[in-house]
């Protein structure tokens, strides 16, 4: 039976960590459940302590974010033996077949990268809100006109992104894209290693017929400009693409004109910051891209 790692970041969980724990232990297979804690300062590391006595803990002395935390551990799951990867948010929670059924899928389509369940609410009486756009029409061929005409529904449905709320990684995947980009803190982590799944010629697919709760508040938040600059790095340091540093510069140097010319004093002053960022890290960035292009088990502390 392969190894199965389900790895779980978490920070200041506490209203979700027991719900989060207890459907991973009763899914229809056993797996070994790694938690990374980035710094939690309520009840989340005495709930695990004291409920959870099989977990694998990892304390950080500092809050990593959620892209470097994933990763170490995906470095203890790996120095485990572990062949499957679930990353499951803190504040997400599995039916009981579901992670039995997401292996089974890597196991029989190599040509995945990452395989998603369907993304219901905490209650499972809607879809997660964002979950609806990433299987829209523009995002995923056929499966909304397929479950609408009542067709069999397919096995997989490929789509251009999914949130790593719920993602299920083989091993050759990782050793092949391999960890989180930790240029990235928090946010559009996800959207760089998909990117990079592309890049290495594997497919990013959802299981319509599985099933998982993302326990989250079903409003859109507003997008700050930490955001929008985390998509821009993501454009920039996107494998598939031929933007280098210089060209990004380039274009936020007219961008900043644009603001100044405008009169827009709030984008200027975001653009200005994000230009003095994008220049000092410039040469970081060009090693970002030939390391994401080149190595294997790319930002792990890992080697076979």
């Amino acid at each position: 039976m392969s190894y199965t790692a389900v790895i779980i970041v978490t920070y200041n969980g506490e209203q979700w960590i027991r719900k989060c724990l207890n459907s991973v232990i009763d899914s229809t297979i056993k797996s070994h459940i790694i938690v990374v804690d980035n710094k939690s300062t309520d009840g989340t590391l005495s709930i695990i302590k004291n409920n959870f006595k099989d977990v694998v803990l990892i304390e950080n002395e500092e809050n990593f974010g959620f892209g470097k935390a994933n990763n170490i551990g995906i470095e203890k799951g790996l120095v485990l033996g572990a062949e499957y990867f679930l990353l499951l948010n803190q504040d997400a929670y599995l039916q009981k077949e579901t992670l039995e059924n997401l292996v089974s899928k890597m196991k029989k389509n190599e040509s995945q990268g990452i395989i998603s369940p369907v993304h219901l609410d905490g209650s499972g009486e809607q879809l997660d809100i964002y979950f609806q756009s990433y299987i829209a029409p523009s995002n995923c061929k056929n499966l909304y006109s397929d479950v609408f005409l009542k067709k069999q529904l397919k096995t997989l449905y490929t789509v251009d992104f999914i949130n790593a709320a719920i993602w299920l990684l083989s091993k050759q995947t990782i050793k092949k894209v391999g960890g989180f980009n930790p240029y990235f803190f928090h946010y559009a982590e996800d959207n760089d290693y998909i990117n990079r799944c592309k890049y290495k010629g594997l497919q990013v697919s959802v299981d319509p017929n599985s099933y998982a709760y993302h326990d989250r508040l079903q409003k859109k938040r507003m997008v700050t400009s930490n955001v929008l600059n985390n998509v821009r790095d993501v454009k920039l340091m996107n494998p598939n693409n031929n933007i280098d540093a210089s060209k990004m510069l380039n274009l936020t140097f007219k961008k900043l004109v644009k603001s100044l010319l405008t009169f827009n004093k709030s984008s200027f002053k975001n653009d200005f910051k994000y230009l003095k960022k994008t220049y000092k890290n410039k040469k970081q960035i060009r090693e970002i891209i030939k390391q994401v292009k080149n190595d294997d088990y790319a930002f792990l502390n890992y080697n076979e």
